[in-house]
């Protein structure tokens, strides 16, 4: 009942955010047909007096000309040096602190030019670094998970599943994602004041990364991780409406939560090895499964929105694939509390397993 209800109010929010971009992309949407009349509108106009003000121009071209032509020539060089000698003096004998000052402000601003546009070319690439921490990350986690064994998995060093060693394992794997949390919220909090000091224009669906900002959020994805573990469900499901509802681009948040889905993926299916809980028969079928199905709505949703320009269109998918999954998952718990009534003892009898 609390994962249909956790579903349920995930899909009506994403849902909800979906409608209000689609009627924003409506309204951007006409008011750029309405720009696009006007421009046209105007640049007719303009052809139609192009001709009329070229002859003005030209007529006006003429009499400066004859103008010019009586004027002596030695009275403007006599001008043009005595402007000469007016600007020098002034450059020379008027220089004062306040100067010297914008001067410095300038090779100020000059430096904040520089920082920011090293951080727009830096952020138009691929951050290396961040992918290398990572990956990084994942290399370790996987290698405890595989070293310190389970039930159906002998630990390669000789750790016994449930022994203070295997207890010693774990904690040193949390440890080690803390350290790389704690180094991740630095460099974000680092970049974030560097961007204040220079001006730095967010688009829409940026996060700032402030202080409070690195708290807040990395705890919402630790719940949502920890309801979908509780749950038995993809992390995806939840983090991707999550980061909808944080204001996160559609585009960053499809491609985020695929990011981490396989990595969080690919570490729970190790956990699962090493404890014997895998059934490989349906492990084969829904890899061929989701590989498929994930090529056919990539590929098909690309298509629409390039066709239509909407990115609302990812949020309605997420939305209506955790919609789905709630429907489902109402349709078997009734079927599962219609079978426990016709044989309750089969129910009753299972009893819970250890960690081992």
């Amino acid at each position: 009942v609390a994962l249909v209800i956790l579903l349920s109010f995930t899909a009506y929010k994403s849902l909800n955010k979906a409608i209000k971009m689609y009627r924003l992309e409506t309204l951007h949407m006409n008011r750029q047909k309405a720009q696009y009349k006007q421009q046209y509108t105007e640049l007719s106009e303009l052809d139609k007096n192009r001709d009329q003000e070229h002859n003005m121009t030209s007529n006006q071209e003429q009499q400066e000309a004859v103008h010019s032509a009586g004027r002596p020539l030695m009275l403007e060089g006599a001008e043009e040096e005595t402007l000469n000698s007016a600007a020098f003096l002034g450059d020379h004998c008027g220089a004062t602190v306040d100067d010297q000052r914008e001067a410095n402000e300038l090779n100020n601003e000059e430096d904040k030019e520089a920082t920011l546009g090293k951080i727009l070319e830096e952020e138009r690439l691929t951050p290396m670094t961040n992918i290398t921490m990572l990956v990084s990350l994942f290399v370790v986690v996987l290698f405890i998970n595989i070293m310190k064994g389970g039930g159906a998995f002998q630990s390669p060093i000789g750790i016994v599943c449930g022994s203070p060693s295997f207890w010693a394992s774990n904690i040193l794997m949390l440890v080690w994602i803390l350290l790389v949390s704690f180094r991740a919220r630095s460099y974000l909090i680092q970049r974030y004041f560097i961007k204040e000091k220079v001006n730095y224009k967010y688009v829409e669906g940026d996060i700032e990364w402030d202080p409070q900002a690195t708290i807040l959020y990395p705890s919402l994805c630790m719940v949502a991780g920890f309801f979908a573990g509780m749950f038995g469900i993809g992390g995806g499901i939840v983090k991707g409406p999550l980061m909808l509802a944080m204001g996160v681009h559609p585009k960053v948040s499809s491609a985020s939560s695929a990011c981490m889905i396989l990595f969080t993926s690919f570490t729970a299916t190790t956990s699962f090895v090493v404890f014997g809980l895998l059934q490989y028969d349906y492990a084969v079928v829904c890899v061929i499964l989701g590989f498929c199905a994930t090529i056919v709505g990539q590929l098909g949703l690309g298509y629409l929105m390039k066709k239509n320009q909407r990115n609302s269109m990812i949020a309605f998918s997420i939305g209506s694939v955790v919609l789905l999954s709630a429907i489902l998952m109402t349709i078997q718990s009734l079927v599962s509390l219609a079978e426990a009534r016709t044989n309750p003892l089969s129910y009753n009898s299972a009893s819970g397993g250890g960690v081992c």
